[in-house]
C-alpha cells in the first residue's frame, strides 16, 4: 500500500525581539541589568515613564530610576503604557530584529543615592 504524503505548511518566520518579554496581565516589569542582575519592579511603584528620545526611556519608580538605552525604543514605551510588557533585557547579539529595536544597556539608579548631598 502506498503511503499518503501530506505536505506540511511552512510556518512563516515570525522573529520577535529578544529584548522584550510580553506577559499580558503581569504585575510589573522584570529588568536584566549589567552583570546579569535581575530586578523586578511592580507597576504599583511606577510613578511615570519618560521617553527622553527614541534611544532612551526613563522609568521613574518610588525607589529609583531604571534607564533603558538603545535604539528605536518606541515599542517599549507603547507596550509598557498598555501594561502588556513583562520584561526588558539587553538585545542578544544574533537578534534578527536588531534593526527594528535594540536595547544596549539597562541602568538602575537608586533614589537614595541621588538625593545624598542635595538640599
Amino acid at each position: 500500500m502506498s503511503e499518503l504524503k501530506v505536505k506540511e505548511p511552512k510556518l512563516k518566520d515570525d522573529p520577535r525581539p529578544t529584548c522584550l518579554a510580553n506577559d499580558l496581565g503581569s504585575s510589573g516589569l522584570s529588568f536584566v541589568l549589567k552583570g546579569g542582575i535581575r530586578m523586578f519592579a511592580p507597576y504599583s511603584f511606577l510613578m511615570r515613564i519618560e521617553m527622553k528620545s527614541e534611544n532612551e526611556i526613563w522609568f521613574h519608580y518610588t525607589y529609583g530610576i531604571v534607564r533603558v538605552i538603545g535604539r528605536k525604543l518606541g515599542l517599549i514605551f507603547t507596550l509598557t503604557v498598555s501594561r502588556v510588557l513583562g520584561g526588558i533585557r539587553p538585545t542578544d547579539p544574533d537578534d534578527p530584529c536588531r534593526d527594528e529595536i535594540e536595547v544596549t544597556q539597562i541602568v538602575f539608579e537608586d533614589a537614595g543615592a541621588a538625593t545624598i548631598g542635595t538640599v
